[in-house]
Parts: C-alpha cells; structure tokens; sequence
C-alpha cells in the first residue's frame, strides 16, 4: 500500500491547487486560534480571488456581508475540508474586504481520522440545548424565510435580509445562514416579518448561539436568538 503523503511541498503544484480553489471559487474554512470580543474564535468562509506565482502571493475575500473579524498581527489558519488540505500562515494584508498572505512553502495533508475530530464551529444538538429555553419552539414549516434586520446598539439598521427559519417560539428563534462569520454572539436582530406577513409587534433579540447544522448538504449554521 502507498503511503499517504503528509505534505504537499512542490510550488508548481501549491499554486496550481490555489489556481484551481480561486477558478472554482471553492468555499474554504479561515480562522483565528485567539479569541474574539465574545470569547469565541472567529471563523470565516473565503474564497480565493487571485493567485501571483511572481509575487508569491494569494489574495482571499470573506464570503460574509460585514467583511473579516480578524485581528490583525495574528497568524491564520485555511482549511479545505473535502480535500483535507490546511495551511498556517501570517498575514500580510489584512483589511475588512481582503485579506493578503504569502505563497505557503507546502500544504498540509490531513489523515480521515483527523478530519473527523475537526470542529470549527460547535456541533448542533437539538436534545442537549432544549432545557435552555423559556418555552417550547414550534419547527419552521419548509421554505418558511424570516426577515432579520442586524441592528446596532440604538436599534438602527445595518443590513437587512431573509433567511430560512429554523424554529420559533414566544421565547426566541433559530434561523440559517451559510457563513459562519454572518452573525456573531452579541449581535442584535429584529425580526421584520414571517413568510412574507408583517409582525404586528417587531421582535428584538440577541444572538445567543451560531452552530453547525450537519444533516444539510451543503455547511448550513443556525443562528439561535433569544428574544428581549
């Protein structure tokens, strides 16, 4: 049996993989070993934009709408889950909208049995957090969106979308989003409408909860809020 390689160290064949990561626009895992404001690690969904073999270079883009959480002087970490690929690195440039970082020297390979204790962003488990909650929440029916307004401190508006509805109750709420780094605990939401049908009563809440969905086919997050 041919031993797995451990390492990827030829350049040719590092920049031909970011090549193909930035053609494809591949969704790949970055994240930050220390800890946000909210005591948390910051990760984030990238993608490569640009790949310079003369400058040994490569320049990513968050996929979320408020840009990197990242502090700056800090090291990251990139991740290629379907291929088992990851990288540290330094940093750069580090700006909300991009992020600048050498040509790494060579790729890691990770083995299966290391990729099945990877866990970036914290498990979903319905059982284990429903003794949390005030009340009971009703599941969302398929295809329900919720209308979420991120808002700040004096309730003002940052952005608006829809998301699908995860669960509801008098209590709090769970919606999906498909980015990790698109709500962070802390962060205060209003809900606009369901379904389509303005709320008599407009809700705000806290985010409480970001945690991965793994029964959905493509890295889904539920976002718990708690209302108040």
């Amino acid at each position: 049996m041919t031993e797995q390689k451990k390492f990827i160290t030829d350049d040719l064949e590092i920049i031909g993989i970011f090549k193909e990561f930035a053609r494809s626009r591949k969704c790949l895992w970055a994240w930050q070993q220390n800890l946000d404001a909210s005591g948390r690690r910051p990760v984030h969904f990238i993608t490569i934009k640009k790949v310079d073999p003369i400058k040994k270079t490569i320049v990513v883009y968050p996929n979320n709408s408020d840009g990197f959480r990242f502090s700056k002087g800090s090291e990251i970490f990139l991740f290629c889950s379907d291929r088992g690929l990851a990288i540290k690195t330094s940093v750069r440039e580090l700006e909300k909208d991009f992020i600048t970082i050498p040509l790494p020297p060579r790729l890691n390979v990770l083995s299966k049995e290391f990729l099945q204790k990877i866990e970036l962003v914290e498990r979903e488990n319905e059982d284990s957090n429903k003794h949390k909650r005030a009340a009971p929440r009703s599941q969302a029916k398929t295809g329900q969106l919720v209308g979420i307004d991120k808002i700040d401190k004096n309730e003002q508006t940052i952005r608006s979308d829809l998301h699908a509805l995860y669960d509801i109750s008098a209590g709090g709420m769970g919606f999906m989003v498909n980015d990790p780094a698109e709500f962070s605990v802390g962060d205060r939401v209003r809900v606009t409408h369901v379904d389509g049908k303005k709320l008599p009563k407009e809700l705000i809440g806290n985010v409480v909860a970001v945690r991965h969905l793994e029964e959905e086919v493509v890295d889904t997050f539920k976002i718990g809020v708690k209302f108040g």
